[in-house]
């Protein structure tokens, strides 16, 4: 084994693969040092050496997509997890006995795992060899001391687990402001978005149409509609049954603007236009390298009628996009205080959280889920009373730093300004006093508030922040004495650990000034 396992080493060696880690840091994977950022430099000697050759090969790979995704210490603390479980079953081999005998290895065994569980996970869903779908399936539905089936959803893990509000609201603040700045694709934001807000499974969502984006407008307004094909039903064929999901404005524009992209693209390709016809069959998440492949309309037509799916995104090309948005992502969580790590398997557990905490459960929920029945949805409806809590005063300042909910740029004063000679890009607050200056001449009309979450916001150094907190802290304390539910007033969550992080910037800022003289 060890002989395989040094031959391909050498053989690996040979052709190095050289990545980018989080923070920048260029490594290469068929080495057995890593260096990762400035503090963190990962071994790997001792873990191949305890594995099979199939093993070593999936770890390797599925290390270095990790590594690209999360900060250095995260990926530190994996390899030493795995250490700590090729020391308990004797190699680096994963079974659900090896699994079940490290989760029992102590007191922190539990934990440990936790830790472990969303790097499994990711390495099973990437698709690299090591990982038995039993195994994955076992760490979904492990019984842990004190809980039963579904601990990833019960046990609110925050690596694996279904997402905080706080964490949500960071993903979608951070998403639109990559967009913007072309950090990342609009199939790539369509994406995020779309798992996010739908909690669907990413195989549902690579098999979008045109067809299934639906707009009504009646009396009361406009009605917006996904139609959704549904998986894993019995004798159902690709796209053969549908469930409607109703979806906001903003989603339904998104994916329009994909599938146009896409028509445009086909019309392109095929040096045709593309008829409405033929336009509702494309998919909105196109196979882009097939597509070329299509010489005529013709062509075109015989592939939607005899291989549905061929054009649509395959499983490789989905697990591509996602591992890119989280290279790109720089969302952080309030738990952690790291890069939010994110999948379409959190987002469906985040869904399923998010509709019991409304009190939707049993059958309305399984139904919302796309579930057949009724059998795994009461993971949901357990313990949600605790996912709700909002931040007051006293844990904000606590909370500020990890979450990085303030986007901008503080400076000095308006003469560090972007727009510093146009008086229209000043911000006044509530009390009409300036607190900063808006970057963009983009037209923005969400107020004063939304600015500490957004990536133009130029706050002042010298600017009344604090008359900011103390209206946001009246406002839900006026709330909680009208009984208003813990959901709406956690809906100024982010926007207080903005404030609070702009004070706290406010304050070093000129606690150096002052020791600088």
């Amino acid at each position: 084994m060890l002989a395989n396992l040094r031959k391909d080493v050498e053989e690996s060696a040979a052709s190095p693969d050289w990545r980018h880690s989080k923070m920048g840091y260029l490594f290469n994977t068929s080495e057995y040092v890593w260096q990762l950022d400035g503090s963190q430099t990962i071994y790997l000697r001792s873990l191949l050496d305890v594995a099979e050759s199939e093993v070593a090969s999936g770890l390797r790979q599925a290390l270095a997509h990790y590594a690209e995704e999360v900060s250095g210490a995260t990926v530190r603390q994996v390899v030493s997890h795995l250490r700590e479980y090729a020391r308990i079953n004797g190699g680096l081999n994963f079974n659900v006995s090896g699994v079940a005998r490290y989760k029992d290895s102590g007191c922190s065994g539990e934990e440990n795992l936790g830790h472990l569980r969303s790097f499994l996970l990711s390495w099973f869903d990437w698709g690299f060899p090591g990982i038995e779908e039993k195994v994955i399936k076992f760490l979904g539905e492990l019984t842990l001391k004190g809980s039963v089936k579904g601990k990833t959803v019960k046990g609110r893990c925050p690596y694996s687990g279904p997402l905080t509000m706080l964490e949500q609201g960071a993903l979608v603040e951070w998403s639109s402001n990559a967009f913007m700045r072309k950090e990342i694709t609009l199939q790539q934001y369509a994406l995020l978005m779309t798992l996010m807000l739908t909690g669907r499974r990413m195989v549902q969502i690579r098999s979008l149409r045109s067809e299934d984006l639906i707009a009504r407008e009646d009396e009361s307004g406009n009605e917006y509609i996904l139609r959704v094909p549904r998986v894993k039903q019995k004798r159902g064929g690709f796209r053969d049954e549908f469930r409607t999901v109703p979806i906001e404005e903003d989603i339904y524009l998104l994916l329009e603007n994909l599938a146009q992209n896409v028509k445009q693209k086909v019309g392109a390709v095929l040096g045709c236009e593309v008829t409405s016809n033929i336009a509702k069959k494309l998919p909105v998440f196109m196979h882009e390298s097939r597509l070329i492949e299509l010489r005529n309309v013709r062509e075109l037509d015989q592939v939607l009628a005899e291989t549905p799916d061929y054009l649509h995104m395959n499983y490789a090309q989905s697990m591509t996009e996602m591992h890119n948005i989280n290279v790109a992502c720089r969302a952080k969580s309030e738990r952690t205080g790291e890069f939010i790590h994110i999948s379409s398997r959190r987002f469906r557990y985040t869904k399923g959280t998010n509709l019991a905490r409304r009190g939707i459960e049993g059958t309305a929920l399984a139904y919302s889920l796309d579930h057949t029945d009724t059998q795994h949805v009461s993971v949901y409806t357990e313990n949600t009373a605790a996912n709700a809590k909002y931040i007051d005063e006293i844990m904000s300042p606590v909370l500020a730093p990890l979450a990085q909910a303030f986007a901008g740029q503080l400076i000095d004063s308006e003469r560090e300004a972007h727009r510093a000679a146009d008086p229209h890009s000043r911000i006044k607050n509530s009390g009409s006093n300036d607190i900063g200056n808006c970057g963009t001449h983009t037209f923005c009309a969400s107020g004063y508030r939304a600015c500490y979450t957004c990536t133009n916001f130029q706050p002042w150094v010298e600017a009344p922040h604090y008359e900011v907190k103390k209206e946001v802290l009246e406002e839900r304390e006026r709330q909680k004495k009208l009984g208003v539910s813990p959901a709406v007033i956690g809906a100024t969550d982010r926007l207080l650990l903005a404030v609070e992080e702009v004070i706290s910037l406010c304050s070093e800022a000129k606690a150096k000034e002052a020791i600088d003289g």
